[in-house]
């Protein structure tokens, strides 16, 4: 049975999103959707998608990646959400290849996503690409996924140091995005811990928020101009809502290079 769309969430939730100062289209798209499931456990959805592809290309790409993965999510009832998300990536990708084909001006689009997803306070990820998934707990805010950028592989490697890559030209080279012609696998590593394997970061799927944890969904908009430690004294200080604006504000006045998409979701 597919899931019920409701109203509200049991979380505090709030997005946002702005084109940034730079006159760019808006390439970004998000969803934050609420369901209820056929047992009454409530699910809240949360979706980042940063469109590339130049003119509307990247933001057809991110608007269909994000409407695959919603319709997706909406029609399973299932509690293997690894599956799930899973499915739904493959579903944007088909979408996108789908468009491409029949579509010459989108031919070679392809947008990041990162995706969010609590069940009953228990929390699902995935992404592809540099969007970005934050935790807030017990006073602590850590980035939870990781990168695909040649700079980060590059900074795995050893091969720069991280001082080097804060300013490096290759920032924002994708490794891995949903593109038509790409087959892109969904990471489902969900890191607490740096020194965790891969294996240990995708067992943390389904892990159990507490009260007073915050998620953080964001495109590079908003990780390229703000640093981890103001994000952090933003979603702690204020509701949902206000930290959203805030970010968003930050961002912009930073020089908003980029687009900037932002959602955040509290534990009451």
């Amino acid at each position: 049975m597919p899931l019920t769309p409701v109203s509200e969430s049991e979380l505090l939730a709030a997005a946002g999103t702005h084109p940034g100062e730079s006159g760019k289209n808006n390439e970004d798209n998000y969803a934050l959707a609420f369901f209820r499931a056929s047992n009454g456990d409530p699910v809240t959805l949360a979706v980042v998608a940063d469109g590339v592809g130049g003119n509307r290309a990247g933001e057809i790409a991110s608007s269909l990646t994000v409407r695959a993965i919603v319709e997706e999510v909406a029609q399973s009832e299932g509690t293997d959400y690894v599956a799930v998300l899973t499915r739904a990536i493959q579903q944007a990708t088909a979408v996108l290849a789908e468009h491409s084909r029949i579509f010459f001006e989108y031919v070679g689009m392809g947008t990041t996503c990162a995706v969010a997803l609590v069940r009953a306070r228990r929390l699902y990820t995935t992404y592809v690409g540099d969007s970005r998934l934050y935790l807030l707990r017990r006073g602590q805010f850590q980035q939870i996924s990781i990168d695909h950028t040649w700079l980060q592989a590059a900074v795995d490697r050893k091969l720069i140091s991280a001082e080097e890559a804060a300013s490096h030209p290759n920032q924002h080279v994708l490794l891995r995005y949903i593109g038509g012609r790409v087959n892109a696998k969904p990471d489902f590593r969900l890191i607490l811990d740096g020194a965790e394997t891969a294996e240990q970061s995708e067992a943390n799927q389904g892990l159990l928020l507490e009260s007073g944890d915050a998620v953080l969904v964001c495109s590079d908009g908003l990780s390229d101009l703000v640093t981890n430690n103001e994000i952090s004294a933003v979603v702690r200080e204020y509701r949902p809502q206000v930290a959203v604006e805030q970010l968003i504000t930050l961002a912009r006045q930073r020089g908003g290079h980029d687009n900037i998409t932002v959602i955040v979701l509290r534990v009451p």
